[in-house]
């Protein structure tokens, strides 16, 4: 079993963080007490906070991702598999909604940095949802924009069932969505 390192703690902790209280309502305290560390810990390891958003982004939120949906490629039915992924409602906090949503809400706007990390996940997950329309017989032009239209449409039934405190409306939009591709 894998010793958990401080910088483990500390991506760990501003995830959570970050994606209970968002990033302006998290202290480097918070991320400290969290983790259980002392002061000097998180400059040990992350010149700042940004530094360590950044990190977060990458290595939690996008890491999170990939592998939610790494199958997606070699899917005998790529469409279904989609579904199938998002329909699997375990894993999602409602309460808290979507963590790159709430990120990209937040922080696009006031760091083109952070901007541009948060752009190459979304960039990422319409390619993803690009690949689960591979069977369906339209242009490549149609393919792309139904992509990022699915994208948009669950993160909404995201924000619909954080804004209802359930899973319902994301049920029932993702589902009503894949009836309309049919």
């Amino acid at each position: 079993m894998k010793k958990t390192t401080t910088r483990d703690k500390i991506i760990n902790s501003a995830f959570k963080l970050f994606y209970e209280k968002g990033f302006n309502a998290t202290s480097i305290d918070d991320i400290l007490k969290d983790a259980s560390l002392n002061k000097g810990s998180l400059y040990h390891v992350f010149k700042g906070k940004k530094e360590l958003l950044l990190t977060v982004i990458e290595e939690k939120i996008a890491k999170n991702l990939e592998e939610k949906y790494k199958g997606i490629k070699d899917a005998q039915n790529p469409l279904q598999f989609l579904k199938e992924k998002l329909l699997s409602t375990d894993n999602f906090d409602f309460k808290h909604g979507c963590a790159l949503n709430n990120l990209v809400q937040e922080m696009s706007p006031a760091d083109k940095d952070v901007a541009k990390a948060l752009q190459k996940i979304y960039v990422a997950l319409e390619h993803t949802y690009y690949l689960s329309l591979r069977d369906l017989v339209m242009s490549e032009d149609k393919k792309i924009a139904l992509s990022k239209m699915m994208l948009a449409t669950v993160e909404g039934a995201i924000m619909a069932a954080k804004s209802a405190q359930n899973k319902e409306p994301f049920l029932e939009i993702v589902q009503q969505l894949f009836k309309m591709i049919k």
